[in-house]
């Protein structure tokens, strides 16, 4: 199990952690821990963009674990990648395509497209 520092925070993105709706310590692959189907389901949200390092195996198993409680799980492809290389990215995206559908795959300028100018329901940051 990694600990501090492996587990901080990255300077890059601790302004937007500090302003968040919430950050959640991930303890598995999936993000659905207890903590995380509480607050999921007490913000109302019907929609989760999902983007990480491990395309294969955090981002992909939280895509499909959304999928199945009846979320639209979206993984952004651009904002994801694999420590492992661009190849097991690449499989990662084409299983989640067999999962959750190959729509539910999209760039981050078709996330920005597709957002409101205000958005109506909370959102993390």
């Amino acid at each position: 199990m990694l600990s501090p520092p492996e587990t901080d925070i990255v300077p890059e993105l601790a302004g937007q952690a500090a302003s968040a709706h919430a950050v959640l310590d991930k303890v598995g692959y999936s993000l659905f821990t207890g903590e995380a189907v509480t607050l999921v389901a007490e913000a109302g949200w019907t929609d989760l963009v999902l983007c990480g390092i491990a395309t294969e195996s955090c981002v992909l198993k939280s895509a499909a674990d959304a999928f199945e409680r009846g979320y639209a799980p979206w993984v952004l492809t651009d904002a994801s990648a694999s420590d492992a290389g661009s190849a097991v990215h690449d499989a990662g995206l084409t299983v989640g395509r067999r999962l959750i559908g190959p729509r539910q795959l999209i760039t981050t300028e078709d996330l920005l497209a597709r957002l409101p100018p205000t958005p109506e329901v909370p959102v993390l940051e």
